[in-house]
């Protein structure tokens, strides 16, 4: 999300865009923001994400705010850690308990590097 900063210059690129205008394009907010060195690349690659059309200055700002909601979403989702099933939880588990085998035969122990792995070499070999 960007910062408060980045929001208010934003938002006053937004109103220098419409200051004379009822609609403009994605691609108008673009070329200003793109011109103002106080606008960060990470704000422009979020205007990237707004739909292209025509917007009013409302529908502007939804669209800008709907693409901050969507990434702080996407950030949020990255950061969620990766599930962890229990092994006794896990279909195989399962199998295993209906075939009679001990959960000791469902682990996997790493047998070595993949045989299609470079051989590792000693300096001076």
């Amino acid at each position: 999300m960007p910062d408060p900063a980045e929001t208010e210059r934003l938002r006053q690129v937004v109103d220098e865009v419409f200051h004379d205008r009822l609609r403009v394009t994605r691609r108008d907010l673009y070329s200003a923001a793109a011109a103002d060195i106080h606008v960060p690349a990470e704000t422009l690659a979020l205007l990237n994400e707004i739909a292209e059309g025509s917007y009013s200055r409302r529908e502007m700002l939804e669209a800008i705010e709907g693409a901050v909601r969507d990434r702080d979403e996407a950030e949020r989702e990255a950061r969620r850690p990766e599930q962890i099933t229990a092994l006794e939880d896990t279909p195989e588990a399962e199998h295993a308990i209906a075939d009679d085998t001990t959960l000791n035969a469902l682990i996997q122990e790493s047998s070595g590097p993949p045989p299609d792995a470079p051989r590792f070499r000693e300096p001076g070999e």
